[in-house]
């Protein structure tokens, strides 16, 4: 029987493996059945992807969501669209449904701010010592509270390697990431207490 990956016996057991693991990081759920810090990189960048973008609207799993990440696209194209015809009116829609132009400013910004966080956080950790693969994914599964990443903060692994500043780095994007990045910022802002 031929081996998939070094890892799988068949392409179905393959298949199952893989399925769960992005559902579980899709759902933010955390579970792992496999190893797959030891997948190629193809893949392991796919589940970075999901970890980044995760559920869909009114789910209570972690990421950018899907009808950002569709707001973002589309917003992109129309962009493009008024680039090439300057004096055309636009309105970006999904399913007929017209979206504000503040709207989708805002959703940009939340993306932004949100892959912002993420590349910083693991700039951080890079900055002490963890290497890219493992700061980067174990940024983006703290930001999305997706549970596993990469290298050393893979799905058999945890996060007991990193440094302790990283830790705190770490719980800082958790936290952002867990209570909606503005949500934090409204309520950590005292004008709002008012």
């Amino acid at each position: 029987m031929r081996n998939h990956g070094n890892q799988f016996y068949s392409w179905t057991d393959a298949l199952r493996s893989a399925a769960f693991q992005v559902i579980s990081i899709g759902t933010s759920t955390g579970f792992a059945t496999t190893d797959s810090s030891i997948w190629p990189s193809f893949a392991q960048l796919l589940m970075i992807f999901f970890t980044l973008q995760c559920a869909c609207a009114g789910s209570t799993s972690g990421g950018i969501k899907v009808d950002r990440v569709v707001l973002f696209w589309k917003a992109i194209v129309i962009r493009i669209k008024k680039m090439q015809h300057p004096a055309a009116v636009m309105k970006l829609k999904i399913n007929t449904m017209p979206f504000d132009d503040d709207v989708v400013g805002m959703n940009i910004l939340f993306i932004s701010f949100y892959v912002g966080i993420v590349f910083l956080s693991a700039l951080i950790l890079t900055a002490l010592g963890v290497d890219m693969l493992s700061a980067f994914s174990g940024s983006a599964a703290t930001m999305g509270n997706v549970g596993p990443g990469f290298g050393i903060v893979g799905s058999m692994s945890n996060f007991a390697q990193i440094p302790a500043l990283g830790k705190w780095v770490l719980t800082g994007t958790m936290l952002l990431g867990r209570l909606e990045i503005f949500g934090l910022i409204l309520f950590l802002t005292v004008k709002s207490w008012k």
